[in-house]
């Protein structure tokens, strides 16, 4: 059940792929909040924050190209502000399309 349905997020009629498309990108994203908050972990090391921005990136750009939600429009201009820009408003409006597809335990 997905409690975000009233918000437009995610529904039962959105196909399997996409949902696990958004688990995806909210996992990576969440992982890459993860190391840019960690000060134990350097940011150009493997693992590190820059490291696993690439990845962020290409979970966004698969929403991206599905373009099945309002959501994902909006993706992945919101995702490379977030992860090039340090742009905190545009990490907002991704955090809160995982809050609506049901993903809000994998975002900070």
């Amino acid at each position: 059940m997905c409690a975000a349905v009233l918000l437009g997020g995610c529904s039962s009629s959105e196909p399997d792929g996409t949902r696990a498309q958004w688990r995806e990108y909210c996992a990576r994203l969440g992982a890459w909040q993860e190391a840019r908050n960690s000060v134990d972990t350097l940011r150009e090391a493997p693992g590190g924050a820059e490291a696993l921005a690439q990845a962020v990136m290409s979970a966004a750009s698969v929403l991206d190209r599905t373009r099945r939600d309002q959501d994902s429009v909006h993706v992945l201009g919101d995702t490379a502000s977030a992860v090039t820009e340090a742009d905190l408003v545009a990490e907002g409006r991704v955090v809160s399309s995982c809050d609506r597809a049901g993903f809000e335990t994998l975002v900070r």
